[in-house]
Order: structure tokens, then sequence, then C-alpha cells
């Protein structure tokens, strides 16, 4: 991985072996972002660049699943109370 500075952060650079051997021993696009360096949004767009250029050579990559959001509070309850809230100030 090769890292360039840029005015914000650094960018890192993982070349197309490290990236398909990321992607072949991972089951999410955030598992792969973690091996390479990369965020997670730059690793789903350069998983689907490589996807759509290999499937024209009948190469198809596994399947990545998007890692579920870890929640912590039940937000149902607090969405009940700001209904109610909305409700009394809109109709009152």
């Amino acid at each position: 991985m090769q890292e360039m500075e840029t005015d914000k952060q650094k960018r890192v650079r993982c070349s197309d072996e490290q990236f398909l051997e990321a992607v072949f021993s991972s089951r999410t696009y955030a598992e792969i972002a973690e091996k390479t360096g990369q965020k997670i949004t730059s690793t789903m767009s350069r998983y689907a660049r490589v996807k759509s250029a290999l499937s024209k050579r009948g190469i198809d990559l596994p399947s990545m699943e998007r890692a579920k959001p870890k929640k912590t509070v039940d937000n149902v309850d607090a969405m009940v109370e700001i209904v109610a809230r909305l409700k009394s100030h809109h109709n009152g």
C-alpha cells in the first residue's frame, strides 16, 4: 500500500493484487477496506468497477455483503415520543 498526502487526509493506494486478495478473503466491504486501508466508499466503488471489468471476461467475483449497522438503542420509543410531540404541536 502506498500513501499520498492530500490537503485533508492521506490517500491510500492499493495494488490490484492486494485488492483482489482482500476481496477473496472477505465477506463484507468493511473487511476489504480494513485489509486494504481504503475507505469503505472507495472500496465499494472499486469493487463495482473491477467486477464489471472482469465479468466481461467471464470471471465472477464473490458477492459482498454490507455490514449491518449495530444498534445500541431501540429508537422506536424515541420516535413515538417525537410523533406525540409533533401531533400536539401541529394540532394544538
